[in-house]
């Protein structure tokens, strides 16, 4: 097992306040064999410096610690992508830079990985909160064809961190989201991840603290041209498992995907946005589709122009 080597790869912009919480935990790691790419997005903050900092109180890890800079900023998703494409290990795990993981969480990947032989490797995480840290258990059934169902309609998380991959297995077949696609970027490729993955396994475990108080990320009112791209995002998804063989095994799970993401536009845009999102997948009816009552009815109201109603319901759902 120690043979394998793994690369984290750690986006970098505009975390100084939280990036040394995070390096910590990765120079800190219990499973030796691992290489650290952190890719500077030209932050204009003194993240590099906080983890060059940090790395000294890891003498072991200097030689493994990999700064990649970018000449023009590039986004979370081209970021990403440069990480592996400068990773060496066998596998990797993508982090951003202001969440952390449990001290043997790299050995307990691996350990999975090699008993499945798994080209992904899932895992539990923590939610964190300025004063507690929920876990969370995901659900990734055995049957793949099922947890790409549970990815498309949400009930199983989207997030591309936080999952060991096979390096070459992502590689060989381009499983990167577009450039500046940064909103909807996980949606977009996890699910065609999973499909294409040999075999999926989990470590039943909470090994990633996915922290939830940083206020530069989360709920937010989004622009016009950031609802566009998680509408594009969605488009990219139906494109694929449209015209793949067995695109009739995620046809309803997509009509289900098409509804969920219009409430999730809903619950991030503007009052005045409505009549933009009102349009939206009108092939997909809201009685016949298989979605939560609560959310039917609140793309009923939407449908009916009640925007005042639905703007409560909304803010309702995010208490």
């Amino acid at each position: 097992m120690k043979d394998i080597k793994v690369s984290i790869c750690v986006p970098v912009y505009g975390g100084e306040k939280y990036i040394a919480n995070c390096a910590r935990s990765l120079f800190g790691q219990t499973y030796d064999n691992i290489e650290y790419v952190f890719v500077n997005d030209c932050t204009k903050d003194r993240s590099i410096e906080v983890v060059q900092q940090v790395v000294e109180d890891f003498p072991h890890r200097k030689s493994s610690l990999k700064i990649v800079n970018h000449e023009k900023n590039c986004g979370l998703a081209a970021s990403r992508r440069t990480g592996v494409e400068n990773a060496t290990g066998d596998y990797f795990l993508y982090i951003d830079e202001d969440d952390y993981l449990e001290q043997d969480a790299i050995s307990r990947y691996v350990a999975c990985a090699v008993e499945t032989g798994a080209d992904m490797v899932m895992a539990d995480r923590y939610y964190v909160y300025q004063n507690k840290a929920v876990p969370h258990y995901d659900v990734v059934p055995d049957d793949k064809t099922e947890y790409v169902r549970r990815l498309l309609t949400r009930k199983s998380t989207i997030e591309v961190w936080g999952r060991l991959l096979r390096r070459s297995f992502i590689i060989e077949n381009h499983l990167f989201a577009p450039d500046r696609l940064d909103l909807g970027e996980d949606y977009v490729i996890v699910p065609v991840m999973a499909y294409k993955a040999a075999k999926v396994a989990k470590v039943d475990a909470p090994l990633m603290n996915y922290v939830k108080y940083n206020t530069t990320s989360g709920s937010r009112v989004l622009s016009h041209h950031n609802l566009e791209t998680i509408i594009k995002a969605m488009s990219i998804l139906c494109d694929f498992f449209s015209n793949i063989p067995d695109a009739a095994d995620y046809a309803e799970a997509l009509q289900q995907a098409k509804l969920y993401n219009k409430v999730t536009l809903y619950g991030m845009a503007a009052k005045e946005e409505y009549d933009f999102l009102r349009p939206l997948y009108p092939e997909v009816s809201v009685w016949k589709t298989p979605i939560n009552f609560k959310y039917k009815l609140l793309l009923l109201l939407a449908s009916w122009r009640w925007d005042s109603l639905v703007f409560r319901v909304v803010s309702f759902f995010k208490r």
